[in-house]
């Protein structure tokens, strides 16, 4: 990573992190009448989430694609939603329970799983990649926990960027805007 990249990502990241925190109380409707439905129907499309597979939905923020994975995976599958912020994982939980969805289990990491290797047959990340300081270090850790036939699908605004920080780790099998697709 650059010099300047890092300076920035080491003194800024504090104060981005705040400010990410206050984006709950608006951001869950944003991505459920605006931005999610489109990249739920690009799910869909390209048929990323089936019944009975194990989802992780890496920075899930408070559910937007938890609970619709949770939904597609159905009773047989498991979601696992993992954030940084105990603020949204509390929200998750509440609206898991309240939908009465059992198949969610939240963990508070903002890198380590604590899952077993090769676990999951999907990891999702949305928006979330370049808001982490150690992509590297999170990219190995869904690397380890994805099976052999897994799928890493991520939605992020850094274009070729995504690819660059999977080079060596996962092979690009489909990309289309914002949203790509990799195996390992």
């Amino acid at each position: 990573m650059p010099e300047f990249e890092s300076f920035l990502q080491d003194k800024l990241f504090p104060l981005y992190k705040a400010h990410y925190a206050l984006w709950i109380h608006w951001w869950p409707w944003w991505r459920r009448n605006v931005s999610g439905r489109d990249i739920l129907r690009k799910w869909s499309d390209i048929n990323l989430v089936q019944e009975g597979q194990t989802f992780l939905d890496f920075g899930c923020g408070t559910g937007s694609f938890t609970f619709p994975a949770a939904r597609i995976v159905g009773s047989q599958g498991k979601v696992y939603a993992v954030d940084c912020f105990p603020g949204q994982l509390k929200i998750v939980n509440k609206q898991s329970r309240k939908e009465g969805l059992r198949n969610i289990e939240t963990i508070l990491s903002n890198g380590h799983t604590g899952l077993p290797d090769e676990s999951v047959d999907i990891v999702w990340m949305c928006d979330v990649l370049h808001e982490l300081p150690e992509r590297q270090v999170v990219l190995r850790e869904l690397h380890r926990v994805l099976k052999k036939d897994g799928v890493l699908a991520i939605y992020d605004g850094m274009k070729n960027k995504v690819l660059d920080y999977t080079d060596g780790l996962f092979m690009h099998a489909w990309g289309e805007q914002k949203l790509h697709k990799f195996v390992k």
